[in-house]
């Protein structure tokens, strides 16, 4: 069976601006284009293109989600606010989360095109899916944004399966250098869900992803983190040649 496919142009239309630099003192460093920007994702699209990979995927179609699809996981409040910006000149979801006029419907493309690959998988359409969308979604939390990230679209995929496909277990592996601390919360106390980030440590969000963060209540040990040391790559996980590295309890550094 053949791997799905999940794109379309409007994901490149997601405008976040320029980017202010990260640091302290701002004045002396020039505004440059966002780092969550089209070019990130259409320069892989058409890499995926020029290999001749298309005749070996299966295009899957977006679709918007639903508000009440998104009001699975988001309140009502932000998913207003968020409706509300976009209509008029654009805005802030919530922590670094810039957008402009549209965001709204393409963030809804973006959380469908998840659940596309997800009702694909499941109806035996193809083996797995990839979807490449935009904004992305694992920061976002149930009633703010954070992280360029606007909806959970993981989050809405994975609501929407066990509402309407019956779906038991899930297990999410959230492999990025940012820890995935909207997907998370979401599932902190539900032992459905088995949720697994391995991200560098205390990068962003700078206050989550440690190793002692187990989950909560029925979701105790459903909830794993691995947070990595930076320059961390394929090979051996981290090599001193005076020093070892420490994990204990997400906390990095020579012991």
């Amino acid at each position: 069976m053949a791997t799905g496919w999940v794109y379309h142009e409007l994901y490149m239309w997601h405008d976040t601006g320029r980017a202010a630099p990260v640091t302290s003192d701002r004045r002396w460093l020039q505004a440059w284009e966002h780092y969550e920007n089209p070019e990130t994702k259409r320069r892989f699209r058409n890499l995926v293109e020029v290999a001749g990979l298309f005749d070996d995927l299966v295009a899957l179609k977006p679709r918007m989600a639903s508000i009440d699809e998104i009001l699975r996981f988001h309140t009502r409040a932000y998913v207003e606010s968020i409706r509300a910006m976009s209509a008029s000149t654009g805005g802030n979801a919530g922590e670094a989360t810039p957008f402009g006029p549209g965001s709204f419907e393409i963030a809804l493309l973006a959380a469908g095109g998840a659940i596309t690959a997800v009702d694909a998988v499941l109806d035996g359409r193809v083996r797995n899916a990839y979807a490449l969308v935009r904004p992305p979604g694992h920061h976002a939390e149930a009633d703010r944004g954070r992280g360029f990230c606007i909806f959970g679209n993981v989050v809405v995929a994975i609501e929407h399966a066990r509402a309407t496909r019956d779906l038991g277990r899930v297990a999410v592996v959230d492999w990025d250098v940012h820890h995935g601390n909207g997907t998370q919360k979401a599932f902190y106390r539900d032992p459905g869900v088995l949720t697994i980030s391995i991200h560098q440590d205390r990068w962003y969000p700078a206050e989550s992803g440690a190793m002692d963060e187990r989950g909560d209540g029925p979701g105790f040990g459903y909830n794993i983190n691995v947070p990595l040391p930076p320059g961390s790559g394929t090979a051996r996980i981290w090599r001193r040649s005076s020093a070892s590295w420490s994990w204990r309890s997400g906390r990095s550094g020579p012991s």
